[in-house]
């Protein structure tokens, strides 16, 4: 017998709350949530349709780890700590295998930041994720997109290009070794919400940003934000060794510079992008000296020109230079 939607998130998504903040959570109206004294609220939703963002072969257990830890992502990119998640599961039917999996993952990707499930809600129809996250921020700290300055300099998390080449690799474009599929496809169902490095950087950041659709296209969003052109260094961008070994070996079948065009506009890597002014300089490095975090200086914010054009350009050991690929991020409805 099928399940109905009061016994499906009785079964599986309701759990004893971890944060004392919870007063009232799965199984009522509404939660009831405490938000803590001299803090503000901040949320994030984003929604997953499968077959355009999780290719169908994806396990129960991947949709829901990418689907948590891609809304998870933006909390990271304000600086905030990480509270409570609702879930919007729209399904072709009430598996209970299906369900089960997708919420052993849902709660497993939830456990590292002790975030509960506070409600939502549960429909039929074609496969759809829809997670909302919340998390908090002292009063007026929250990092934004519009406070870049001139002259600051621009770092992003990680590596880059990894998202993309995982996708490619899921769908049969490059071929990999075992060892680099190992890494390559967790970066894309499971990629780290980077919510420490987002906080350790908070006191020292102008602006800040997730790569969610492309470096290109999420540097732009700060470039029109904050009414300011960015300069990417091309030749500075982390990519993992193991990607870049591969690609200059001519292992994964594909074109040697496709790499620059998956770190630029590939997407889907969940890095932070901040801008720190010159006077924090020293306080940003010395966390990377000490491995505190994990970031990489790959520009400069520079003045828009007479026109009032926010850009982003690249520069490659110092002069210009055009990315191979005219894709310039992923966007909705255009892609």
């Amino acid at each position: 017998m099928s399940l109905n939607e009061f016994s499906l998130i009785k079964q599986f998504f309701t759990r004893q709350a971890q944060q004392s903040s919870v007063i009232k959570s799965v199984g009522d109206d509404c939660a009831i949530l405490s938000v803590p004294n001299n803090q503000q609220l901040v949320l994030s939703m984003d929604t997953l349709v499968a077959g355009r963002h999780f290719p169908d072969s994806a396990t129960p257990y991947q949709i829901a780890t990418r689907a948590f830890c891609t809304s998870v992502s933006d909390l990271a990119a304000m600086g905030a700590t990480p509270l409570w998640f609702t879930l919007g599961l729209t399904l072709p039917s009430s598996d209970e295998q299906w369900l089960s999996q997708f919420s052993e993952g849902l709660f497993a990707a939830a456990k590292p930041f002790n975030m509960d499930l506070v409600g939502g809600d549960t429909t039929r129809g074609p496969l759809t994720i829809t997670v909302q996250a919340h998390g908090v921020v002292e009063q007026n700290c929250a990092l934004q997109r519009d406070t870049a300055q001139v002259g600051d300099r621009i770092f992003v998390s990680g590596y880059l290009g990894d998202g993309a080449a995982a996708l490619a690799l899921l769908q049969h474009k490059i071929t990999a070794s075992d060892e680099l599929s190992g890494y390559l496809v967790p970066r894309f169902y499971s990629p780290m919400p980077q919510i420490a490095l987002g906080q350790a950087i908070a006191p020292f950041t102008h602006a800040a940003i997730d790569i969610s659709d492309g470096l290109l296209a999420d540097a732009q969003h700060i470039a029109d934000a904050s009414q300011v052109s960015l300069v990417v260094d091309v030749d500075r961008l982390p990519i993992h060794p193991s990607l870049h070994d591969a690609m200059q070996k001519g292992m994964l079948g594909y074109e040697r510079d496709a790499i620059l065009s998956w770190a630029l506009t590939g997407g889907d890597d969940y890095q932070l992008l901040f801008t720190v002014c010159e006077s924090q300089l020293p306080a940003v490095n010395a966390l990377i000296e000490d491995k505190l975090i994990h970031a990489t200086d790959i520009g400069r914010v520079v003045a828009a020109n007479t026109d009032e054009q926010y850009t982003v350009q690249c520069a490659m050991n110092g002069t210009p230079y055009s990315p191979s690929s005219q894709y310039r991020g992923y966007q909705h409805f255009t892609a």
